[in-house]
């Protein structure tokens, strides 16, 4: 067991852009050597997993601490079987190591954040969001019991899709003694993804980002067009590729984790048309839709 522990919940979905994820960890945060990667699950297939090891063979695969309170959850923004979301509060039953560092699985560390390592309280996170967050093992694991009562017994808080975030907010809402708030560098939501901030917003502060959080439904590795010609959701990800420096950033990662884990210079796509001669068929039609 190391010092500190890396948490990373996933599923199938997000086995590349955790695989990725842990690549920027170990390429720019200066204690990477000092973590274990611990991935909490409740359902990963062993292909997902055997992904994931290419960028860290030595990461943990654990299930949930305690997930019986899943079956008094009616539902989540994902689906009514979907409780994925609650995979955070395993950042909080992680014995052993001097702290726990939580990660979304759809971000991407591109500076270093060792600093927040620093700071003596029990819970260090960017609220509202929960995309970092850093628990100290003063509250581990009392804070986990702690998040699933409080989830349990607050209506408001078990009825909401999102009620991972609200439970940790219930307890850890307020700076404190024991409550450490840090910037929007170390969670960058404001990266151009078709919600708030710019591309032109993104370069003010690329130099100082240290983790881009790719929140949203526009993933930077989403399918080419997901979504109806006209539906304002679809995530249209070449023009996010030629107009986002993030998009481009992820991209730039997932190149030399392929190259240098994968042992492929070539996507699947590309080696398939190398083989045959061909060039797949884009979209038809333009940017005013299907024609």
């Amino acid at each position: 067991m190391k010092k500190y522990a890396l948490c990373i919940p996933c599923s199938d979905d997000f086995a590349l852009p955790t695989a990725v994820l842990i690549h920027s960890l170990e390429t720019n945060f200066k204690l990477y050597d000092q973590c274990d990667v611990v991935v909490p699950y409740n359902n990963l297939s062993e292909t997902a997993k055997d992904l994931i090891r290419k960028s860290e063979p030595n990461t943990k695969f654990v299930k949930p601490r305690d997930s019986s309170f899943y079956k008094h959850i009616p539902g989540t923004m994902y689906g009514k079987d979907n409780h994925d979301v609650y995979l955070s509060f395993e950042a909080f039953a992680q014995e052993g190591y001097e702290k726990t560092i939580y990660l979304d699985a759809d971000m991407l560390c591109t500076g270093d954040f060792s600093d927040v390592m620093n700071y003596p309280h029990d819970v260090v996170w960017r609220n509202p969001n929960l995309g970092i967050l850093i628990v100290d093992n003063k509250c581990v694991p009392h804070a986990y019991d702690a998040l699933i009562n409080v989830t349990l017994k607050t209506e408001k808080i078990r009825l909401n899709g999102g009620g991972d975030q609200k439970a940790v907010r219930a307890l850890f809402g307020r700076e404190s003694e024991r409550v450490k708030f840090i910037g929007h560098d170390y969670n960058f939501q404001h990266w151009g993804g078709g919600g708030v901030g710019s591309n032109e917003h993104f370069l003010k502060h690329e130099d100082t980002v240290k983790i881009i959080h790719y929140s949203g439904r526009r993933k930077p590795w989403g399918n080419v067009w997901d979504g109806d010609p006209y539906d304002m959701n679809s995530i249209k990800y070449p023009y996010l590729l030629w107009h986002s420096r993030a998009v481009e950033l992820w991209h730039e990662y997932y190149e030399h984790f392929k190259n240098k884990r994968l042992g492929s210079k070539l996507s699947p796509f590309e080696e398939n048309e190398i083989k045959n001669g061909v060039l797949l068929k884009d979209t038809p039609g333009g940017v005013d839709g299907l024609k």
